[in-house]
């Protein structure tokens, strides 16, 4: 028994050394949130390849970039560059905190990068766009948007707006690693019925 309470002891013990009093403990899983912030870079990320992924602010903010952009990233800021980020603050699955940038706007130069566009629109389902392995994964708008959804939600898109519908979509139009362009949804609105989908 002494022994059992000596352990439970030493565990609470590790977990106050790990968990400072009034820490904020994230939650994989949470909505992401719309975020501004600025600073000055004092490090570029990298990814196992060697490619630039993101940045550190002299805040301690971390921010997360496509890999696929590290050009056009290196061209518009480099260590030491002031810079503000408009992104969405998000939780990894560890529980880490950071932030994915959107747009990012070199304070000095002026130069601007936009990785994600924040695009709230309208316009009729044409018709579905399919996976390999058959299944819904988005649709084409007569704005000629293509929007991208997950394919575990075919069902929910078949029944809520079929081709012809009236929708609304709000997301981000983001350009792919092979410059594919499509719109990823936070939610869709079927503008007949009022019925919402929320893309998790």
């Amino acid at each position: 028994m002494i022994r059992y309470l000596a352990m439970l002891l030493g565990i609470a013990t590790l977990g106050a050394l790990t968990w400072p009093a009034g820490a904020v403990h994230a939650r994989p899983g949470q909505p992401d949130t719309p975020i501004t912030v600025t600073g000055t870079v004092v490090s570029f990320n990298y990814a196992p390849r060697g490619e630039i992924d993101g940045f550190y602010l002299d805040s301690g903010v971390e921010v997360r970039t496509p890999k696929h952009w590290e050009w056009e990233l290196s061209q518009t800021i480099t260590i030491g560059s002031s810079v503000q980020v408009d992104g969405r603050q998000r939780i990894g699955r560890r529980g880490e905190i950071h932030v994915k940038a959107q747009v990012i706007t070199n304070l000095t130069t002026n130069a601007r990068l936009v990785i994600e566009e924040v695009v709230n629109l309208e316009g009729q389902v044409v018709n579905y766009t399919y996976s390999r392995s058959g299944r819904i994964d988005g649709f084409v708008l007569t704005t000629g948007d293509e929007v991208r959804t997950p394919p575990h939600l075919s069902a929910a898109i078949t029944n809520t707006i079929p081709p012809g519908s009236a929708v609304q979509v709000a997301g981000v139009r983001k350009t792919g690693k092979y410059g594919d362009v499509h719109i990823k949804p936070d939610t869709i609105t079927n503008l007949a019925t009022g019925t919402v989908i929320v893309i998790p």
